[in-house]
């Protein structure tokens, strides 16, 4: 499942770039729970019915999983 090697001692450079990787998590995650709960981006996406932005929410809360998924499995 999760592999907890990726927090062994790295270079400089690992180092930044795992942290950007849970940053970019963090980012879509956050911007997934805002297109499903947050109001003013409904009135900001008026075009947008609310299956839809549900959807888009679901879709960038699964690409946040993927890509921390990826992020344990480097080298």
């Amino acid at each position: 499942m999760l592999n907890f090697d990726i927090f062994k001692q790295k270079s400089p450079k690992q180092r930044f770039l795992l942290i950007l990787g849970l940053v970019a998590f963090l980012l879509y995650l956050v911007m997934g729970i805002a297109f499903i709960f947050w109001p003013p981006i409904a009135l900001r996406f008026n075009f947008i019915p609310a299956w839809g932005r549900i959807a888009i929410g679901i879709f960038l809360i699964f690409y946040a999983f993927v890509r921390l998924l990826s992020l344990g499995r480097r080298d």
